[in-house]
């Protein structure tokens, strides 16, 4: 069976449900809390690992109850944590307010700020594909990417990537370094907004320029992310547009990572790209139906779903 492994960051989500924002100095009371993991790279894993792929992450999370928490979940769900490092400082925490399907965030990144190259035993890899997300939050290993991606690439292993959002605003010296960055990676997986902003793309420019230019820049697969609006995937070769799944949304946290996980098992698995689009959009959409990693659906989950609606699944 191919094998993929994901290097990044590794947090607890705390979810609360709530009708509005609180005004400053003031308290609202939540409909309901929850308390998950998270991090764009536990939940590729995880995701991954439910689809019946042999998984690996490499990490930083603190020796606290937190980290604790978060790495009894990912073994229980078969996610190797052999080489997610504990330390004595903190682990990464995100506070999520859902307000019907929107959200907003808090984050303190704890170790996955520090988490840097010299962190990674390249060596232990033991994947074909790397999946590297969460660019942006990763300062310690932002300005090693490249050289990342060269050695992964020195041991045979290709790598997918995905910057997720930038919340400090796509500031020209967390942007430029992508440039150097991109033309070394085998699949890149941005939602349209982000892609247009790396690319300084206003949004009358669609998807299937913005895959284009990314293409022509040297990544060798592009899938472009739209949410319900579906997604385009692009080679040199061929682009096509493929259409989300229409389900009932109760959260769309992690909806793009369990795409990412969908779409990089069929694709090392060697199916078509339009296929590898498929798997993906079911497996989003079947998340999207909770809250949380107990919602990732499973492999067998995915295969019915597609094969209700007449696809082949992984």
């Amino acid at each position: 069976m191919p094998k993929i492994a994901t290097i990044g960051d590794v947090n607890v989500d705390l979810i609360a449900r709530i009708d509005r924002m609180p005004e400053l100095g003031k308290q609202v009371i939540t409909r309901d809390f929850q308390t998950h993991g998270g991090g764009c790279s536990a939940n590729f894993s995880l995701s991954c690992a439910r689809l019946g792929m042999e998984t690996q992450l490499f990490g930083k999370v603190g020796d606290d109850v937190f980290g604790t928490y978060v790495l009894v979940e990912l073994e229980d769900n078969h996610v190797d944590t052999k080489n997610v490092m504990l330390t004595d400082n903190k682990t990464g925490v995100t506070v999520a307010m859902v307000q019907g399907i929107e959200r907003s965030f808090i984050t303190f990144r704890g170790e996955n700020a520090t988490y840097s190259l010299n962190d990674i035993d390249v060596s232990k890899i033991r994947a074909d594909i790397a999946h590297l997300p969460s660019y942006f939050l990763l300062d310690g290993l932002r300005n090693d990417y490249a050289k990342l991606i060269d050695v992964l690439h020195a041991a045979k292993v290709q790598v997918s990537f995905d910057t997720g959002w930038d919340p400090r605003g796509f500031m020209r010296e967390t942007v430029d370094p992508l440039f150097d960055i991109l033309p070394r990676v085998d699949v890149f997986l941005p939602n349209i907004d982000e892609a247009r902003s790396i690319l300084g793309l206003d949004t009358r420019i669609g998807p299937e320029r913005a895959a284009e230019i990314l293409l022509d820049m040297g990544v060798k697969v592009v899938a472009i992310k739209m949410g319900k609006d579906g997604c385009w995937v692009a080679t040199k070769e061929s682009i096509e547009y493929v259409p989300a799944f229409s389900v009932k949304v109760v959260d769309t946290t992690g909806a793009g990572d369990n795409f990412n996980a969908g779409f990089i098992s069929s694709y090392i698995s060697g199916k078509p790209l339009n296929e590898c689009a498929i798997v993906g959009s079911a497996t989003a959409a079947l998340k999207i139906g909770g809250v949380g990693w107990s919602t990732y659906p499973t492999r067998k989950q995915v295969n019915t779903f597609l094969a209700e609606r007449g696809y082949t699944g992984l």
